[in-house]
């Protein structure tokens, strides 16, 4: 909410201050009223505090303590407001709040109950890690095959005692590891298994393979590779720490599958199998529109327990939630799993931690104020600013024409590239295309570089490009269009590319632009009507508010 606070003070363009040190019965720590609010000195060093390290300040002094102070005002102005209108009495603002706080409680209750549980484990963890096979990186060589019946091939002459390299270099088809024995350059971990075409599966043997010992051949895409362990060596830090991150929420599930088998013998749910079947009719005769439910409806019991129940609207409502998520089979057994799944569990958390006393805590009381004004100043924004923006097409045009730096196309290349992991592969591989082998089947066959068929894609002119591509990007920007570049190093290999085309930057047609345009026109038009609202505001409850300007002035002076 601090952030909200911040921005809603921001858009402001003028200070209002009715000050008056006149009121001496006043505690001396007050530095303004708002009605019978009072805002203290310790409430506006914190809230600055807070604020600051999201927001950068344009003012010092005096200036940034007015400025802080007023928005902390126009936030109770706004509450004021939503208030008067009754915002917080309709239905939908009462089934948010309420969500709020189940979902609170939920997360509270678990935290307590398991979580300094699952927290007791993690030192297993970190010894789990480093006795296990992910502790470890692999210097891995292979052959690679066309065809199974050649990958038997290979695997015969490995069992008979021919050594791996001369396999390789007679039977892989990947001429640049063949020529040096099957030997790969990179080193191979749990992080980056699947980076390199290899499934987790084939990883679980791969590390459980002595050192010098070979596989069995796996299907890898349209081959078959077998490996061979060369050496090993440590794991990097980010490993274990994906490692436990893992073994943390695999350990929480198992003591959260235990809270809820211990809140069931608790809590004695059961389910009416009479509504179940009903819904299912239900559903089978509304077509692609829905179920529609009725008030009546919505109120039957579909499950009871000890304590209370769920209703026919309360699973729907959860059922709404989740079935983009995963498929949910809309008949008795579907329905069944899904209720003691997915509804079941964090209902019965929700009836203990009310039986409990945990939405009397303070911090959740304390939580659960702050969480009604952050939705009060939601539903306020949404009735006053948004639902009266009005945006029309000529409007909409009006802003691309005025504003064509904001709709360019950036500069554009188009590149083919083959990554590999050598210098001497490089050279290679630029002599074959100079001899005029085709580029992209050899980037089929050889690159490393992952997301990138045949070795052709789209290089734009922007910052986040150069995170990506590095040292590669500034070599794209000076290429001669077709020539053949490299081998250039890079942090992941060597390089070799040839640019194909350079688009200049233009602007995007309005066709294409036209929603972009809406959205802009769309905020400017919220921002206007917010200052309205703040203006308006401040006119209405003048009357109502007195800021201590000495008291602010010795907090400045501090």
């Amino acid at each position: 909410m601090m952030g909200k606070m911040v921005l809603l003070g921001a858009v402001l363009l003028s200070m209002w201050w009715g000050g008056c040190d006149s009121i001496s019965e006043t505690d001396g720590d007050v530095v303004a009223i708002f009605d019978e609010k009072e805002i203290t000195l310790e409430a506006l060093r914190q809230f600055r505090g807070e604020a600051t390290a999201t927001y950068r300040e344009s003012e010092e002094g005096l200036k940034a303590w007015r400025f802080y102070l007023q928005t902390m005002i126009d936030m109770e102005l706004l509450l004021a407001e939503a208030r008067e209108l009754q915002l917080g009495q309709t239905m939908e603002f009462s089934r948010k709040l309420q969500d709020e706080r189940r979902k609170k409680l939920v997360d509270e209750y678990t935290t307590r109950t398991i979580v300094k549980e699952v927290d007791r484990t993690v030192d297993g963890m970190r010894e789990s890690f480093s006795e296990s096979k992910w502790n470890k990186m692999l210097r891995l060589a292979h052959i690679r095959t066309e065809s199974e019946a050649e990958a038997e091939k290979a695997m015969r002459d490995l069992e008979q005692g021919k050594p791996f390299e001369e396999v390789a270099r007679e039977r892989s088809v990947v001429p640049t590891t063949a020529e040096r024995g099957g030997t790969l350059e990179p080193w191979y971990g749990r992080g980056n298994l699947e980076e390199m075409g290899l499934t987790l599966e084939i990883g679980e043997q791969l590390f459980a393979l002595e050192i010098g010992a070979f596989s069995q051949p796996f299907p890898v895409g349209d081959y078959y590779e077998i490996f061979k362990v060369l050496s090993e060596g440590p794991a990097p830090d980010h490993y274990r720490a994906s490692f436990l991150r893992g073994s943390y929420w695999k350990e929480f599930r198992v003591q959260w599958d235990k809270m809820v088998d211990r809140l069931q013998d608790q809590l004695e749910p059961r389910v009416d199998g009479d509504v179940v079947k009903v819904l299912v009719e239900r559903m089978a005769g509304a077509g692609r529109g829905g179920m529609l439910l009725s008030p009546e409806d919505q109120e039957v019991a579909l499950v009871r327990f000890k304590g209370g129940q769920v209703t026919v609207m309360d699973f729907a409502e959860t059922y709404n939630a989740y079935w983009f998520i995963r498929s949910v089979s809309f008949d008795s057994s579907g329905i069944s799993e899904f209720i003691h799944r997915d509804l079941l569990p964090r209902t019965l958390v929700y009836q203990v931690a009310l039986q409990e006393g945990l939405d009397q805590d303070s911090t959740i009381v304390a939580w659960l104020a702050a969480k009604e004004e952050s939705l009060l100043l939601e539903a306020l924004r949404e009735t006053q600013v948004v639902q009266r923006v009005e945006v029309d097409d000529a409007a909409v045009k009006a802003y691309y024409d005025d504003n064509p730096q904001l709709f360019m196309q950036m500069e554009e290349f188009q590149v083919t590239e083959i990554l590999v992991a050598t210098r001497a592969e490089a050279e290679k591989l630029v002599q074959r295309v100079r001899g005029g082998e085709d580029m992209e089947q050899l980037a089929a066959r050889h690159t490393i570089r992952p997301d990138a068929e045949g070795g052709h894609y789209h290089m734009h002119n922007h910052p986040s490009e150069r995170r990506v591509f590095g040292a590669l990007y500034d070599s794209v920007a000076v290429a001669q269009i077709g020539a053949l570049n490299g081998p250039v190093k890079l942090d992941a290999g060597y390089s070799v590319f040839k640019v194909l085309e350079r688009i200049p930057a233009h602007p995007t047609p309005f066709g294409q632009a036209a929603s972009r345009a809406k959205w802009w026109v769309q905020k400017e038009q919220e921002k206007a009507l917010f200052d309205a609202l703040f203006v308006r505001l401040r006119e209405k409850y003048t009357a109502q508010i007195v800021v201590f300007e000495k008291r602010l002035s010795a907090l400045a002076a501090e």
